[in-house]
């Protein structure tokens, strides 16, 4: 489904914005976001920002901005409607409407030319499914971040995510307090989290059951479960071995390629889907500890309640902090 984004569009020009959580407009091409041509127009003319429950403009200017025809000077807010047209510094400047008021989502906005403007919900790869370099997704502290074959980094705005042929930059959406509030009370530890697996005998099938406060997720049966049984394995057997919780589970992805006969980038896409599935299968999906962590040359299953049943062996465990 087609994420709603706010914009509005030049009727004169048919130029169509997609509105950033503050979104200047004016004549300065440094610090605008879109250019005023018009020159009755300020340097900084207005500015169109989410106040957390809707969109405000906020003019800034000499001649002010017009809103369905009334002049809104210099430092007033105006509440903005949908269907609303706007005109700045002057009636007779170009025409713009507001054809979407949806609240502001986080955003790659493409530096590269010719790539399309990614809007953020769950989960996304870059630079697509089929070559997932880097994975986004929201960490249990409520922060968008950017997973690569070096690890794990927070995102902040105007970060440049990608790689030197394909790359965007990073916009953040700030949610309300009261959102964020509701959405860290919903976030489980990975000890909050058990995993079942039921693998055939010639492990040929490998069925996945997962557990969160209590409440049981049936994740049936998918080809790239049987990655994270591999995984899942070595992280019992360390923990059977007394190794620290820190240093469980770890394996190198050079032996984990060998191990399946798979290249790194198909174990990346097989990552990806498993994590598509989640979001598929919970509404709150960034609740859910992130089940693969990586950090250089290393990949690991996060979770250490895990039971296995059926396959080679019948294992059964619960995570254990070793000191």
């Amino acid at each position: 489904m087609e994420l709603l984004m706010a914009n509005i569009i030049n009727l004169n020009t048919e130029e169509q914005v997609t509105l950033m959580l503050q979104h200047l407009f004016g004549r300065h091409p440094n610090s605008s976001h879109t250019l005023l041509f018009s020159p009755d127009t300020s340097r900084i003319h207005a500015t169109i920002f989410w106040d957390g429950a809707m969109w405000v403009l906020q003019d800034s200017s000499s001649n002010g901005t017009y809103v369905n025809g009334k002049l809104i000077h210099r430092g007033s807010d105006q509440h903005l409607h949908l269907g609303d047209l706007i005109n700045f510094a002057s009636l007779s400047a170009d025409t713009w409407r507001i054809v979407d008021l949806s609240p502001p989502n986080s955003l790659l906005i493409p530096v590269t030319p010719g790539l399309p403007t990614v809007v953020l919900k769950d989960l996304a790869v870059l630079p697509n499914g089929e070559q997932p370099e880097n994975t986004l997704y929201i960490s249990a502290s409520g922060h968008w971040v950017c997973e690569s074959e070096s690890g794990v980094s927070v995102l902040k705005t105007g970060d440049l995510v990608g790689s030197q042929e394909q790359a965007w930059r990073f916009i953040e959406a700030s949610a309300t307090a009261e959102t964020l509030q509701n959405d860290v009370l919903e976030f489980a530890t990975v000890d909050q989290v058990s995993i079942q697996f039921m693998v055939s005998q010639n492990e040929e099938h490998v069925s996945m059951k997962l557990t969160m406060s209590e409440q049981e997720y049936d994740l049936g049966q998918r080809n790239h479960h049987y990655l994270l049984l591999i995984l899942a394995r070595k992280r019992l057997e360390d923990i059977a071995k007394g190794l620290r919780t820190s240093e469980q589970g770890w394996i190198d992805k050079e032996l984990l390629s060998k191990m399946l006969g798979q290249n790194e980038n198909h174990i990346n896409i097989q990552i990806y889907r498993f994590r598509k599935q989640i979001v598929k299968l919970l509404s709150n999906s960034s609740s859910l500890p992130q089940a693969i962590e990586r950090r250089t040359r290393e990949i690991r299953f996060a979770y250490g309640n895990v039971e296995i049943s059926g396959g080679v062996e019948l294992i059964t465990t619960k995570s254990k902090a070793v000191l």
